[in-house]
């Protein structure tokens, strides 16, 4: 994952008021309603910030439940806390940032569920193909992302090395600050889709999902 890393450059901040002077200070100006000439004191204030990092806080697990029906049937994850993610962009830099999630093959012992058409995303928990995007708000302060992604996003699994695709991302200048992505209770939650076809056999089904962060759009 990358990340970007910028200083921001120190900023002056001027100041008005009294100095006395210091025993050996010949060599410094005086200044001040006393001094020969009436002057103001300018001094400089300076504060350095350092940048800092792009995160992201995702799901500890996603899970569905679903009983077959001899139909193909689509279940969504319907547990709260699986229902949002949180990005963090505290670089200063503006750069953009976009989210990724891959998934390896759904598998219970020697049952597979098909790579394609299995999994995907969108911001609805009614209909596994609404063109909805997850909700973004500003968890503290922040400049919400114009995201350019199109809902749903189909994830295609593998069993190995499977295709991480985007599923939000915020346009260079949007995405700053702190932003929960879906959340319960949001007008759109992420939803997590895993549709199972008529004939897959009863089972656990397991996969490996990661989702990532990565620098600009």
């Amino acid at each position: 994952m990358r990340q970007l890393s910028r200083v921001l450059g120190a900023f002056a901040l001027a100041l008005a008021g009294s100095v006395a002077l210091l025993p050996g200070s010949a060599n410094a100006a005086p200044c001040g309603p006393s001094a020969p000439t009436t002057t103001d004191c300018t001094l400089t204030g300076t504060i350095t910030l350092a940048a800092g990092t792009l995160t992201l806080a995702a799901p500890a697990a996603l899970s569905w439940t679903a009983t077959l029906t001899g139909n193909t049937q689509s279940v969504v994850a319907t547990t709260a806390a699986q229902q949002q993610y949180e990005v963090n962009d505290a670089t200063g830099g503006g750069a953009g940032w976009h989210v990724t999630v891959s998934a390896t093959t759904f598998t219970s012992g020697t049952d597979t569920l098909p790579n394609s058409g299995t999994f995907s995303t969108n911001g609805s928990l009614s209909s596994v193909t609404a063109n909805t995007a997850p909700t973004a708000t500003c968890v503290t302060t922040c400049t919400l992302p114009t995201n350019s992604v199109t809902y749903p996003v189909a994830v295609t699994t593998a069993a190995t090395t499977p295709t991480p695709v985007t599923i939000y991302n915020a346009a260079a200048g949007t995405g700053v600050g702190d932003i929960l992505i879906g959340g319960s209770a949001n007008p759109n939650p992420v939803g997590w889709w895993v549709t199972v076809p008529g004939t897959a056999v009863p089972g656990t089904y397991t996969s490996t999902v990661t989702l990532a962060i990565i620098s600009g759009p």
